[in-house]
């Protein structure tokens, strides 16, 4: 035992159970900033920094996108699927709020399924990769959110 060592123990949230707008925003870019750098959620994937690709789908070699326009688009995902998963987490415990990021990561990818599908088909492929960078990405941006809370301050 550590003479003099205390147990850290972390203050409740401001509003615990309501949304806070900046810790939502900061989880969705936070979680899309890592997938950015590491696109498939793996750094051992085939896809790098600079591949074309949103939210782990690469485009098709039709879509004449550049980088910087893609890199965008993946982050303006990133905060839209950020809120969602920071709705979906406000009221839960840090242990509860990671494990269901990972849930509506999943929820998230089978809408994502279908919207590609049905706007731009020919994105589709490697499915499963796909899934893993959305439920990755679930449990990122569920525990960035409830570290970026603020805090009750002692008085």
């Amino acid at each position: 035992m550590i003479r003099g060592f205390e147990q850290t123990h972390l203050l409740p949230a401001e509003d615990q159970g309501h949304l806070q707008w900046s810790a939502a925003l900061g989880a969705g870019l936070i979680a899309g900033a890592i997938l950015l750098i590491v696109p498939r959620g793996s750094p051992w994937s085939e896809l790098t920094f600079f591949s074309p690709a949103i939210m782990r789908r690469a485009l098709a070699p039709g879509y004449q996108l550049s980088l910087a326009a893609v890199w965008f688009a993946h982050l303006g995902i990133s905060i839209l699927y950020g809120l969602i998963i920071s709705l979906s987490i406000a009221r839960l415990t840090q242990a509860r709020a990671v494990l269901v990021g990972g849930v509506v990561g999943v929820v998230l990818y089978v809408l994502n399924w279908a919207a590609v599908g049905f706007l731009a088909p020919s994105m589709r492929g490697n499915e499963l990769s796909v899934l893993f960078t959305h439920v990755v990405f679930g449990l990122i941006a569920a525990g960035a959110y409830r570290g970026l809370l603020k805090r009750k301050k002692i008085a």
